[in-house]
């Protein structure tokens, strides 16, 4: 590589750690304001002044509020899904567990997107994650055509995002290990 290469090079990784702490800076925005305004109240430029940066920085990134959380969750349910694949033979009591310990993890995010209203876009992020899930953790070797693993797909995440949906709403008192004993308990009395 030579000089001018490496000057580029530095250069791109400069651009991206300013846009990744910049991106950070506007998600911790829209999730301080969701805890102190309706999601529909909340504007652009209330996001900016709140993140420290420019409405130009902003559109640089995001074409909405509604990409924040999206590219957010995007990012969740990504490295979640790097967890499942490093791990060999997952159970579904593994593959809960993970599930709940992310959310948790991710307790005022899930809090403010209820308070929102927005708990659809949460269940749309995750179907676009569990073709994996189908694969994975039910296989495909089952002979599933792809119609019924399309209607499986949704099967589980409607059934996971709904169970999430209710820990939240009850705040999440229950360990993730407790949730994921009872996703357990509930598969086993829906396969008798």
């Amino acid at each position: 590589m030579n000089r001018k290469d490496e000057d580029k090079f530095v250069d791109q990784e400069k651009t991206q750690k300013k846009n990744t702490m910049t991106k950070e800076c506007i998600f911790t925005a829209l999730l301080i304001l969701m805890e102190q305004k309706t999601y529909e109240e909340i504007t652009i430029t209330d996001i900016a002044k709140r993140a420290g940066v420019s409405r130009m920085s902003y559109y640089r990134l995001y074409r909405s509020k509604d990409d924040i959380l999206i590219q957010h969750f995007n990012e969740i349910f990504a490295e979640l899904l790097n967890e499942i694949k490093n791990i060999e033979g997952i159970s579904k009591y593994q593959f809960s567990l993970l599930i709940f310990q992310q959310a948790k993890e991710n307790e005022r995010l899930l809090k403010a997107v209820l308070r929102a209203k927005l708990y659809e876009m949460v269940l749309k992020c995750f179907i676009q994650y569990c073709s994996y899930l189908v694969e994975k953790i039910f296989g495909q070797d089952q002979g599933l055509d792809p119609v019924t693993a399309d209607y499986l797909i949704y099967e589980e995440a409607g059934r996971f995002s709904l169970l999430l949906l209710r820990w939240v709403e009850r705040g999440m008192k229950e360990s993730p290990e407790k949730m994921a004993k009872m996703m357990e308990q509930i598969e086993v009395n829906l396969t008798k």
